[in-house]
């Protein structure tokens, strides 16, 4: 949910809080543009590849931001959103008011260099360089999935941006994984996700 350009609450990794202040403001100017033209629209959808991103302007100019799958249940999704319309609001309301009386939170620690956050069961050692193109292919759709089910729908949109830089980085799947952990704002997660990945990849 992002109000006023900022991020008020979130279920995306927070490494992607620009963006998303990015897409609510062209959503609010489309949505502006409507409302100039004389028409009440309040439900935007974008199609990016395989998924959908569905913005919803909620009466006090907030928009709520959802990716999901393109064959989601539009109508199901819409009235959950206006069911928990009220509540959203409410939410919001508070977190301004403690957003103005409270500190700064302190930035989070990088995932790589954390004593806490290294996979259970010793390093990987395998270099991408040496698996035949299709073996690697698997470990790294096996990654996509493990890192979605601690991310959701978000993990296509990350996984790309990992990939290139690991790739140009020359780094064996153990800076993947890493890099990938990075997008996990949740430490026991995070350390889960490196957990499963460590068992998900070939050893020696």
């Amino acid at each position: 949910m992002i109000h006023q350009d900022q991020v008020q609450a979130s279920t995306f990794p927070s490494i992607l809080n620009d963006n998303l202040t990015g897409v609510a403001k062209v959503m609010t100017q489309i949505f502006m543009g409507v409302e100039g033209m004389q028409r009440n629209h309040r439900e935007i959808h974008v199609e990016l590849e395989d998924n959908l991103l569905i913005g919803y302007r909620l009466e006090n100019g907030a928009i709520l931001a959802l990716l999901a799958e393109k064959n989601i249940n539009l109508a199901l999704i819409k009235t959950a959103v206006r069911s928990a319309t009220a509540k959203l609001l409410a939410t919001l309301n508070e977190s301004v008011v403690s957003t103005d009386s409270a500190p700064a939170a302190a930035p989070v620690a990088a995932v790589q260099g954390t004593a806490g956050d290294e996979p259970v069961g010793g390093p990987l050692s395998s270099a991408s360089e040496a698996m035949p193109a299709e073996v690697l292919d698997v470990h790294l759709e096996k990654l996509k999935l493990l890192l979605a089910e601690q991310i959701g729908p978000a993990a296509r949109v990350v996984f790309g941006r990992a990939q290139n830089s690991w790739q140009a980085a020359g780094e064996p799947l153990t800076g993947l994984c890493i890099r990938l952990a990075e997008f996990i704002d949740n430490k026991q997660k995070r350390a889960e996700f490196l957990r499963r990945a460590n068992a998900s990849l070939p050893k020696g």
